[in-house]
Parts: structure tokens; sequence; C-alpha cells
């Protein structure tokens, strides 16, 4: 018969020290490979095509949603030790 308290302790016990991370997200292989570049610098002459993908990205990939909490427009904290951004 276990308690709350005994079987948390057995959790952390075996919990690996390097969790696993999804590959995007930040300490992941894949963390910010391939970028896209800014379309300013793609065409600096202010002449983007129509069909140019017109969202904000996050540094873990994902479409900058402001209503989703992840719309990290400007400076964003990438904290490689929680394997987390900020």
């Amino acid at each position: 018969n276990y308690s709350y308290q005994e079987g948390k302790a057995e959790l952390f016990s075996n919990t690996h020290p390097d969790p696993y991370c999804v590959p995007y997200m930040p300490g992941g292989s894949l963390f910010m490979r391939n970028p896209p570049p800014p379309l300013e610098i793609c065409f600096p002459d202010g002449d983007i095509p129509a069909d140019a993908p017109k969202h904000l990205m996050n540094p873990d990939m994902t479409i900058c949603r402001p209503e989703t909490g992840k719309s990290a427009v400007g400076s964003v904290l990438v904290d490689f030790g929680k394997k987390n951004m900020e």
C-alpha cells in the first residue's frame, strides 16, 4: 500500500537525469536548425511576393498566435537547462 509521497519519491528516483525533449524544442536536435530568414532580408527592395507566408514563427517553429500564449515576437529567453522557452 503506497502513499502518494512514496510513489512520488520512487518516480523521481527512477526519472532519467536528461529527460526526452521533442526534437524541434529547445535542447532538441532540430531546434532552430533551419530558421526561416526574415522577409525583409530576402526581399530588401520590399517587393514581397503575394504568395509569401504572412505569419511569424516562434523559435520552436510553431506559428505565433497570441491566443495560445505562444507569441514570441521580439526577444525570447531559451533556457537549455530546463529545455523550454519563455
